[in-house]
């Protein structure tokens, strides 16, 4: 089954040579997808910040028939982290050095407080690109060091390749990554939200392959395809959808096979799988996702900051009073839905999640202007 199945559009150009930003070949791709959606809505979700920053910086609604609509889901590392996950960082800030990447630095825990508002009260917050740089920070000094580790199935692995090397003693992380399809399972299990469609995050999908999904397919009968995340990725990952739907073929197809295999990469998931445990958690605008997350394994609880520090969070409020990330995570409403929204929550002044990182799509609508603008 690892079929790629390129739209006929991409095929009649050299694919050596296309550019993926080709005017005619996205008017061709509009073509398309209102040939093929005729007077029928479908909702498609995809799951990736960067194809919302794509969608909205290249104004790929405003090339969509009316009944074709493409949200949102919860496609930002950032944005999913709980607000008990930022309170516990605020906590081991007291004993320890935290090292964290830079679109984290703003995301507000329990009562609107940042790491951004911690490091201003005189704690030892530091912005690291790279875990490697929070080891070489632990190396250098005698204080405690806890990494934030945060992300999908992408960054997980270089958390867990440096787990596997000689650490520190001083040295620990507070994981919070998560895995992705448990997250898509979530959205669908309930029926809240009607979805014709995923269009799935190239990214993750080069580290868990074509596999990961099949299962989703197989349960609810969803098409998905597998997108880059170039304008014409987007749109012809819509084409395919809409082929699939139009034959009843409700598999997972590999749009991005450039880059995406259908096994994946298989010593980055032997990796995690040596390294971490997948756990229940909570992702920010939902319950607890069974199996969504990633732990330290038991032998790793030296590295394990909970463990190491005995973190106790008694209550976090995790959604603040207006905000409506959840929604705005689960497609349910678009970010310029939401009241607060340009108003009283901006980048600078973020009160939900959704506004800090780049990935983020209330923080992508507020800097290139909304659904249909270029």
């Amino acid at each position: 089954m690892k079929r790629s199945n390129k739209p006929m559009l991409l095929k009649r150009k050299n694919k050596m040579n296309v550019s993926f930003r080709d005017k005619e070949l996205a008017l061709n791709a509009s073509k398309k997808i209102k040939e093929l959606a005729g007077d029928k809505k479908f909702k498609f979700m995809h799951v990736c910040g960067t194809h919302e920053d794509t969608i909205t910086r290249y104004g790929i609604r405003s090339l969509l028939p009316e009944g074709i609509e493409v949200i949102s889901g919860p496609g930002c590392p950032v944005c999913v982290t709980t607000a008990k996950e930022i309170d516990e960082a605020h906590a081991l800030a007291d004993s320890a050095i935290i090292t964290t990447f830079g679109d984290l630095l703003k995301v507000p825990g329990s009562r609107g407080k940042s790491l951004r508002d911690v490091k201003a009260g005189g704690k030892d917050v530091r912005v690291v690109y790279s875990i490697s740089d929070a080891v070489k920070i632990a190396k250098s000094t005698d204080k405690e060091v806890v990494h934030i580790g945060i992300g999908f199935e992408t960054t997980a692995p270089s958390t867990a390749a440096v787990l596997n090397d000689d650490l520190p003693e001083n040295f620990s992380v507070l994981s919070c990554h998560r895995i992705i399809p448990p997250a898509m399972d979530a959205l669908l299990s309930p029926g809240e939200i009607k979805i014709d469609g995923f269009i799935d995050p190239g990214h993750v999908s080069t580290i868990i392959g074509v596999k990961a999904y099949e299962p989703l397919s197989e349960k609810y009968g969803v098409p998905q395809v597998i997108a880059g995340f170039e304008p014409l990725d987007v749109l012809f990952g819509i084409v395919m959808l809409l082929e699939m739907i139009e034959n009843e073929d409700f598999s997972v197809r590999n749009e991005y096979s450039r880059v995406v295999r259908y096994e994946g990469n298989l010593k980055a998931q032997r990796l995690l799988g040596e390294i971490f445990d997948i756990c229940d958690v909570a992702w920010r605008g939902f319950p607890v996702i069974p199996k969504s997350g990633l732990e330290l394994k038991k032998e790793f609880s030296d590295f394990n900051a909970r463990k190491k520090f005995d973190i106790k969070i008694e209550k976090s409020i995790d959604i603040p009073e207006g905000c409506r990330c959840g929604d705005v995570l689960k497609g349910l409403i678009y970010p310029d839905e939401c009241k607060l929204f340009c108003r009283a929550c901006n980048p600078e002044h973020p009160v939900g999640a959704c506004m800090v990182s780049n990935e983020g799509s209330c923080a992508i609508w507020h800097r290139y202007g909304g659904k249909f603008k270029f």
